[in-house]
């Protein structure tokens, strides 16, 4: 048996990263939109789910509830190991945290709730959002607004949290020539809104903050997890068919980016496991999407190696040799024990 949903369900993937889900649960508790639940994969292992769990009890002062017994979603088993359910103290809003068996990936985190929420009723759509995401209040209700308009893929308004005047992206661009993912409307002001023009170049919403509709997952599928990390938003935008990409401008969120992972922007404190899954997973989706074209993909890679070794990044430029080689062999999924990543000085 199953159990009617709220019409909007949260999904967030996290990795050992408590105070950044603590901080995205505070803005969602002050959403004006009434109707949804949020589920959390922790795929950072069990010492991680019961520092959360405790610091969501402690800090964050939310009630546990007594698992429905009936209801399959609150069962533990197949990919989580264990679920903790409790609700925000002043509103009667359901919170889910499973433990995952393993590290699931992004794609696989979201997925293990997807397949879940796949056989209940009730829920219109999934908004996926990113631990490092801090909601405005009116946020979830311009997304919902925006589902009713026909959308199935819909982004918002995505600034960054440190220059919330400025835009990271309307959404993403995979060029068929260079196997680069382009950010359309990097820097624009916030407030602005993409042209039809710009928002038909656009093959993907950020996986950062991107809401689908029932239909959309139900027509589509679930997110690829060969990917691991990077790549899986872009690939489930570009199989989305007949569904919509729409943008909810009103929708705002704040975004600080690579608190779990680190970042592969700036060389000097770059992570090496970013550079590796984002050398790879080019590699991967080309050989996807961009058929016998990806042998020239594979030589932009080439030259992005030689980019880290003339800006003084040498281990950044091996990293990225080793993710080159390793997607056109098609090794996918988590990194495996032989991938020997350097740590960053």
């Amino acid at each position: 048996m199953s159990s009617d949903r709220a019409k909007l369900a949260v999904l967030i993937v996290g990795y050992r990263n408590p105070d950044d889900i603590q901080r995205c649960l505070r803005s969602l508790a002050s959403s004006d939109w009434q109707d949804f639940e949020v589920y959390i994969c922790e795929n950072g292992g069990k010492k991680a789910f019961e520092t959360l769990v405790a610091a969501l009890v402690g800090r964050e002062r939310v009630v546990p509830c007594t698992q429905d017994e009936d209801d399959v979603i609150d069962a533990p088993g197949g990919r989580f190991d264990s679920i903790f359910k409790c609700r925000f103290q002043d509103r009667p809003i359901s919170v889910r945290v499973g433990l995952a068996r393993d590290n699931l990936g992004y794609g696989g985190g979201i997925n293990a709730w997807l397949e879940r929420l796949l056989g209940s009723r009730g829920w219109e759509a999934v908004l996926v959002l990113n631990p490092d995401t801090d909601v405005q209040e009116s946020c979830l209700t311009e997304f919902m607004v925006k589902a009713s308009q026909g959308f199935g893929m819909i982004g918002g308004t995505l600034v960054f949290d440190h220059a919330p005047d400025k835009i990271i992206n309307y959404g993403l661009h995979w060029s068929p020539v260079t196997g680069r993912v382009l950010a359309v409307g990097r820097n624009s002001m916030a407030g602005s809104s993409p042209t039809p023009e710009v928002l038909s170049r656009i093959d993907s919403i950020s996986g950062a903050c991107v809401l689908v509709t029932r239909a959309f997952v139900e027509d589509v599928g679930l997110m690829a997890e060969e990917y691991f990390l990077y790549m899986e938003d872009v690939d489930w935008g570009r199989r989305r068919g007949k569904h919509r990409i729409g943008f909810a401008e009103r929708a705002i969120i704040r975004h600080v980016g690579g608190t779990a992972i680190g970042s592969a922007i700036d060389p000097k404190k770059q992570s090496f496991l970013s550079v590796y899954l984002s050398a790879r997973n080019s590699i991967l989706f080309a050989r996807r999407w961009a058929k016998r074209r990806w042998l020239l993909h594979f030589g932009w890679g080439l030259l992005h190696a030689v980019r880290y070794v003339v800006i003084g990044a040498p281990l950044a430029a091996k990293v990225t040799l080793v993710g080159l080689m390793d997607g056109a062999q098609g090794k996918s999924g988590k990194p495996d024990a032989s991938v020997r990543l350097p740590q960053p000085g």
